[in-house]
């Protein structure tokens, strides 16, 4: 009996491990709710790396605002280094509606051979920081999607981790 309670306790555990994995290895898409606070936010650490498509030039990443419909809006924002970008879903509860517009962080690059500084999309391989939050009280729940792409817009590698979840 003890035998049988064991295996299965084993089970579960490599089970929920090969779960969780696949989800931080393949997810495109993470679903969450923010807490009642106004200050609530969803940290993610998204991983881009190169795969068979080839190396990432750049992250996209926009949010769709569930149901409840309620006074806050839901936003997001990648940070990589010098690059960045944010985006908002301006209507609330439209799950059957388009989420935000793409969001693809960005930098201003400077150029020593023109002295200028240039706008650069190529954010390339590397951690990106994503947050999730709202702009009022009131507990809200999202979909975010999150993808890296190759110069030729194929995905490549992807780990996406919960930093912290509020």
């Amino acid at each position: 009996m003890n035998t049988t309670t064991l295996k299965n306790t084993l089970a579960t555990i490599l089970l929920t491990g090969l779960v969780t994995h696949a989800h931080t290895t393949m997810a495109n898409s993470v679903t969450g709710a923010l807490g009642a606070g106004r200050g609530t936010t969803d940290y993610y650490r998204v991983t881009c790396s190169k795969n068979a498509n080839g190396d990432t030039y750049n992250l996209k990443v926009n949010v769709l605002d569930l149901l409840p419909v309620a006074a806050p809006l839901i936003s997001v924002q990648a940070v990589k280094g010098v690059f960045g970008a944010n985006t908002t879903d301006a209507v609330d509860g439209d799950a059957t509606n388009a989420p935000s517009p793409t969001a693809i962080p960005t930098g201003m690059i400077y150029n020593p051979i023109t002295k200028k500084y240039v706008k650069s999309i190529n954010s390339g391989n590397g951690v990106y920081d994503v947050r999730v939050n709202k702009t009022a009280v009131g507990v809200e729940n999202y979909k975010m999607n999150v993808n890296c792409y190759s110069s030729v817009g194929k995905l490549t590698g992807i780990a996406v981790k919960i930093v912290q979840n509020q």
